[in-house]
């Protein structure tokens, strides 16, 4: 059945200013991400964000931290799958007692945080992950394709952000396809 606002969550992943600095492609991938902000914001979805050692790599970037709005509360980590982080396993555990076993996962970078994330949470058996590729970077092509080949291998669905998009909103002319629509176009 695809996914369900009831059952879904987003999480970004290290969308901090010196990471973001060396991304490849750096401007689709941040537009890529807000619009996935937007969509939870339509859907009222929980929005986890981490940032990886912010005292040397910086905070989320100022224009996400302001869409994000109340929506910023940063979990700070040092530990490369954010499964690691004491703080971010409690918080994945109170979503899954909320009965939410989807996971729209984006980020950076895609061969290191984003891929041990999301295998971890896979391999822990009660998280379905959606991973967001176009919502995904790492500072070179090549990482950023190998990241995605390993998530491809862990059996981790990778789809484009409009897919993702349209599979939460299931048809047109619904309120929450309105709130989307200028974000689309």
């Amino acid at each position: 059945m695809g996914l369900s606002a009831k059952k879904t969550a987003l999480l970004i992943i290290d969308m901090q200013e010196k990471l973001f600095a060396a991304i490849h492609d750096k401007e689709a991938v941040l537009k890529n991400v807000k619009l996935l902000v937007h969509l939870a914001k339509t859907f009222e979805l929980p929005i986890l964000l981490t940032e990886q050692y912010p005292k040397g790599l910086g905070r989320t970037l100022p224009s996400l931290v302001e869409l994000l709005d109340t929506d910023y509360r940063p979990i700070e980590k040092t530990t490369f799958s954010c499964l690691g982080d004491d703080e971010f396993a409690k918080e994945i555990q109170r979503l899954r007692g909320e009965g939410r076993n989807n996971l729209i996962v984006c980020g950076i970078e895609t061969h290191i945080c984003v891929y041990q994330t999301a295998r971890d949470l896979k391999q822990e058996g009660t998280w379905k992950i959606h991973l967001a590729a176009d919502a995904t970077g790492s500072r070179t092509v090549a990482n950023w394709t190998w990241g995605l080949e390993l998530l491809r291998d862990e059996g981790i669905p990778i789809k484009p952000v409009e897919t993702t998009l349209y599979e939460l909103l299931k048809k047109s002319g619904t309120p929450e396809f309105k709130a989307m629509l200028p974000h689309i176009k």
